[in-house]
This record gives C-alpha cells, structure tokens and sequence, in this order.
C-alpha cells in the first residue's frame, strides 16, 4: 500500500507516443553471430547474442494506413509497424498481430514483422546467414512450429533455428542452482503454471488459464468508460494501459481492503486524481486600457455601418417616392373607367387614389425625418463610449445601504449556483447508472410508452405527452448555460475584491475550475483489476485464478514432490511487476499448505527481458540444439531436440493408407504412429476441481 502523501497528489497521463527505431548498422564483427529474437504476444525484442541489451524493442503489431482515402489503388497504401504508428489510437482497429492468444497463428503478419526486423538490423543480403534464436509458447503446437520453420528457412534463408520458451528461460536464468520449482509465467494473453522437477519442466501436469495482461487493460477501459461516461473519448485503451501499470495493485486482503474502500477517511487517503488532457480557454491578456480603446474603435465603426445603411435606405425611398409621385400625376389624366387608371393602381400597389395619396405623404415624413437623423450624426463632434452589458444589476456596492449584507446576498447567490451545478451533476451521474431510481424512473417511463399500441405514431400531438417528455428529461441531461458561467464569474469578481477569504475558505464549497471537470478519481479500481488474475469469473471466465490453479497443480503430485515445487515458487512475465502479487501469492500458499510446512516465493530481476537475457547468455547451448537446414529438409519444420528451456518433443500425427477391399486402399484415420495420451498434454484449466 503507498502512504498517503503520494496518493493525494494529482497525477497526469504521460500519453508517451513511439519513436521509430533507427536503423543499426551492420558489421563484419556480426557474422556468424546468433540473432536472439524474442517473439512475445506483446513485445518483439531482437538483439544480436553478443549485446548487452536488446537493439530493438517494438509492438509486435502493424497497421495498413491508406494516405489518399479517395483513391483505392494499392500504391497509395502504407504498412506502418510497430514503433511507425505515432498515435496508435488512430488506427486502433486496423491493428494486425502475428499471435493469436499466444500462438502465432498469422505468417503473413509475421513475416512482416521479420522483414521490419532485419531490415532495421541491416541486413540487406537475399538470405540471413545467422543462427536464429526465437522463442515460442510454452506446448507450442506442432503446426505453428513447422510454419514457421518454413517461413525462416525457405524465406530467409538462416543458418539454424532453436526455439526456447521464454518463461523457462526466465526461471533458468535466475535459478541457475535449483533444480526444482513452480514457474508461474504472466503473460499478455495467458498465464502458465509448470512445474518444475530436476530441471525439466512438466507438461502433463502444467496448467493455463486465459488471462493476462491484455485482459486486465480491457476491463479497466471499459470500466472507467462506464463509471465516467463524460469522459467516455478522452479514456482510450493507451491511457488504461498506462493507467495499469502506474497506479494499479494487488491487494494481500481483497475482502478486508473493499471493506476499507467503505470508510470516507481512508477514500479521502488513497484514493488517486488522474487529470485527464483538455484545452484550456484563452486568457484575456488585454489591459483596461485597450478595451477601451477597442470599444471606442467598435463604436465608431458602428457608427459608421449604420450610416451607410441610413444613406442606402434614404436613397432607395426616395426612389420609391418619385415613382410615386409619376403614377399619381398618371392617374389624373385618366378616368377610374379606363384600363390605364386601374394599371397605375396595381403598379402602386394601392385600391384606390387617396390610399395612394396618404402613401406618399408617409413616405414623405419617413424620408424628412431620416434627413434629420442623419444632420444630427452629421453635427455631432463627440463620440459617446457604449456601456457595457451589465449580467447582475445588483453587483454595485454603491447601490447597497449594508455593504455586509450585500455581500452575504451575493454569496448566496454564488452558493444557488454552485448548488444548481452540482445537482446538475449528481442527476447525469445517477443517469449514467443502471441501478438507481432516476435510471429506473426513466426506464419506467420509456417502457410504459413502449407498451402503447404502435399503430399510429402520435406520440406528441396531446397535452399529456409533453408532460411525459418534461418528465424524463427534467435536470437530467442539462448542461451549464453560458448566462450562467457569465453570472457566476460577475460574483467571483465581487467576492474577491470584497471578500477574498470566502472564496479561499476550505470548509465552504469552491467553485469547480475546468481542470477538475476533466479528472477521474482511482479507488477500489487500483486493487479490483488486479485481482482479476485471481478471480477470473470477475471477467467473466468460468476458470480458476492463480491460486486455484496452484493448489490443483499442486495436487497432482505426492507430498515430496509438493514440498520441492513449493521451495521455489517463480513469478515471471510483464503482469507480475505488479506491486503486491508476490505478497498475495504468499498469503495463498500459507492458507492452502499444511501448517509449518515451508516454501519460497521469488520473482524475476526483470521480468520483462528476462528472457531475452536468458536466450543471449545460453546462446552457445542453444545453436547446438537447434534445427539445421539438412535437419529440416530430411526431416520437416516440426523437428525438435528437447532441451531443458524449451519444449518437449511430440510426434506430429500423420495418416497412414490402408487396404480396405482387394486392389483399393483409403486412407484411415490417425493410426500410426500412435498419438500422446491427451491427458499428458497441457490444457485449459477451468475451475480446479475438474480434471483435464
């Protein structure tokens, strides 16, 4: 558990964005020299076998970017790998991976990311004359190996290549004197429990759980999602991965802790701000000077404006009033009989001549009196200054008999608002659930007008249905007016010119800035995620967590045997450098051991590249073990020389054709060689109580 004097503090997302791997030159010292390339579900990190860390380390995923939209021709399309993608949100479902779970499954994606590989090592010859060192999943299948022994020989071209299983070169490269443990391996998409016996792990009694890292940044995602729907963009996957790894725990007591979560002091302790981004609005740096020059420029080109509008409108009268005139000195040549009397009037658009006689003389006056307008505008010399717009009338002290008592009427006011904002703010929350009684009454509502006949939609024309409408949404989606910001920035304005202590005091409600809207508080979500890896039906998974898995593996032995795996319990893998899960493991193990019986529990230096350093310090031993080129052509790609980190060696089943009627054959099913017992093979463990 962090003390309290680092949760309090407010924490910001470092929204890290890639940077393209350089292009590392190639040597003369390097040939010859193993490429030691460890090919996890997350991470690919590759590096020649006499380096001291990895040269490259990328996102083992890639993305087609298409830069002209409008035109599909294949030209025009752009494959962005790994380290390429500046913002991976972007193209977040446009991501392709080699590995499905934990098996690579997508050659073409993987030989992708090997061109991506050698590309950046240099390697610009038409075949890689290098070792190969790759890892692989622990009970990788025979297939997916023979894959992508094909990809690498026929493709590539390399030397050799030896597959190693990085959990096992993990556990060897921090065990180099023990013999016998439990590896527990936490991955992105699995994680693995093998034990572990005079150095040879023991796949028939190991066990696999689908959960992982992979999953624990899903579920933290959606879960901020659906707890704080305003900020249902600004919460991407990144973030939430980020999010995992910074502020993220695994409690020793997950019951007692939630229980704790319950006390308001021990909230207001630990619970964590996350300052989500946001711009802020611009800040007037303008002096009060300059707005009043600015006011009287604004005038005067007002001024101006209204002018020429005047000039523009008096010229068009008196066009208007000339042609008025010509009809009505028209029509007295003519007699209301003629035709030529009546087309004056339809042109005038008048019944009769005195209409259009009283016609003319309001135009007349209309035209006098914007001549006087426009002489007075004319004969001004002064310009006045426009007052400005005044949101409170009663913000003036001067106007106040009690200078006290106008401002306890203007903090009261100021706390009206506040209050009005905050329930504002509750209602949309409480919306946003699904159990509550605003959410129930709205669904009440909704379903009850569901339940009408659908025959004739007149859902609105009756009086009572406004009512309805008013009903669901009353104070429940309304946001904060402008003319509200506006009076409650006035107010602040006067509080802190008459009263700055008010706004300044802890005990009373301060005013919600734009940074604190935009924040997401962390509570029984630093220790719920992590427990996921212990109570996967949290997720949704009908499987055991870790310590079930454990126990049963454990079962599957005598009591010695239990005795030497507990002696050496391994944590390894990226999940595991969460804070706490060593002490959880621990805590489990004393509750399901025989009492004062013994056992250990470590982790890996660097769980991360741990494997990758294992792979490069056996590198020797490895290339020994490893599948030639006459090997694979003698003897197929799924060829494997057992060794202590990598898998054990299983005959891939083949059909064989047999005589079934006098001159004919058919192939039969799968009968020689006969295939490995199922229950030898490792496999999914649901809950720990059934066998595989």
């Amino acid at each position: 558990m962090n003390t309290a004097d680092e949760t309090v503090r407010l924490y910001e997302l470092r929204d890290a964005r890639s940077v393209p791997d350089p292009i590392h030159p190639y040597s003369d010292n390097f040939k010859g020299v193993p490429l030691v390339i460890d090919n996890g579900s997350y991470q690919c990190r590759v590096g020649w076998a006499t380096d001291q860390e990895p040269r490259i380390v990328f996102r083992n995923c890639y993305a087609k970017h298409r830069k002209d939209r409008g035109k599909k021709i294949a030209a025009e399309t752009e494959i962005l790998v790994a380290n390429d993608i500046g913002n991976i949100e972007a193209v977040r479902f446009q991501l392709k991976s080699p590995h499905d779970e934990n098996v690579v499954t997508h050659f073409e994606a993987q030989e992708t990311m090997l061109d991506y590989t050698f590309t950046h090592l240099d390697i610009n010859t038409s075949r890689v004359a290098h070792p190969i060192i790759m890892t692989e999943a622990f009970c990788n299948p025979n297939y997916s190996r023979q894959l992508m022994s094909e990809l690498l020989f026929e493709c590539y071209g390399v030397e050799s290549v030896s597959y190693c299983v990085d959990g096992l070169l993990s556990y060897h490269r921090n065990n180099p004197n023990t013999q016998d443990g439990l590896l527990i391996n936490v991955g992105h998409y699995t994680t693995h429990v093998v034990p572990i016996l005079d150095g040879i792990a023991d796949p028939a009694n190991s066990r696999r759980t689908r959960m992982g890292g992979q999953h624990l940044t899903r579920f933290l995602w959606r879960w901020l999602q659906l707890r704080f729907p305003q900020h249902l963009n600004a919460i991407t996957l990144s973030r939430a991965e980020e999010i995992l790894h910074a502020h993220m725990y695994i409690a020793e007591d997950y019951m007692n802790e939630i229980v704790q979560w319950g006390n308001i002091d021990y909230y207001e302790q630990y619970v964590r701000r996350i300052q989500l981004p946001f711009v802020a609005a611009p800040v007037s740096t303008v002096s009060v000077e300059q707005q009043r020059e600015r006011r009287k420029e604004a005038a005067r080109r007002l001024v101006e404006l209204n002018a020429r509008k005047r000039e523009e409108k008096l010229q068009e009268d008196e066009a208007e009033l000339t042609r008025l005139v010509e009809l009505e000195e028209a029509m007295e040549e003519f007699t209301p009989d003629e035709p030529e009397y009546q087309h004056a009037l339809e042109e005038a658009e008048v019944p009769s001549l005195s209409h259009l006689t009283k016609k003319i003389s309001l135009l007349n006056h209309k035209i006098e009196k914007t001549r006087n307008k426009m002489m007075q505008q004319n004969t001004t010399t002064e310009e006045e200054e426009p007052k400005p717009k005044r949101v409170c009338e009663a913000v003036n002290p001067q106007k106040q008999a009690d200078l006290e008592q106008w401002v306890e009427e203007v903090k009261q006011q100021w706390r009206d608002i506040q209050a009005r904002r905050a329930a504002r703010r509750h209602k949309r929350q409480e919306m946003a659930k699904r159990r509550t009684a605003a959410s129930q009454e709205r669904m009440r509502i909704i379903s009850q007008l569901a339940r009408r006949e659908k025959k004739d939609d007149n859902f609105g024309m009756r009086d009572e249905d406004w009512d309805v409408y008013k009903a669901i949404n009353k104070e429940g989606g309304g946001s904060d007016s402008e003319e509200e910001n506006e009076k409650l920035q006035e107010l602040e304005s006067a509080l802190r010119q008459h009263s700055p202590e008010f706004l300044g005091d802890s005990s009373s409600s301060k005013p919600t800035s734009l940074a604190e809207n935009y924040q997401i508080q962390l509570s029984t979500e630093q220790i719920r995620i992590g427990e996921l890896l212990f109570q996967p039906s949290m997720y949704g998974l009908e499987q055991g967590g870790i310590s079930a898995t454990i126990q049963y593996v454990l079962g599957l032995y005598d009591a010695a045997s239990q005795e030497r795996l507990v002696a050496n319990v391994f944590l390894t893998g990226g999940p595991s450098s969460l804070p706490g899960i060593k002490s959880r493991i621990k805590r489990e193990l004393l509750a399901s051991r025989p009492f004062q019986s013994h056992f250990s529990v470590n982790t890996a230096k660097c769980p991360v590249l741990d494997p990758w350093y294992g792979a490069r310090d056996s590198s020797e031993e490895l290339v020994q073990v490893g599948l030639t080129r006459a090997d694979y052509q003698e003897h197929g790609g799924d060829r494997l020389i057992h060794h202590k980190q990598g898998n054990m060696s299983w005959a891939s089943l083949t059909p064989v054709a047999i005589e079934s009627a006098p001159g004919s054959t058919v192939p039969s099913k799968e009968t020689t060689p006969a295939p490995p017992d199922l229950s030898s093979a490792p496999s999914d463990t649901n809950l720990p109580s059934t066998s595989s």
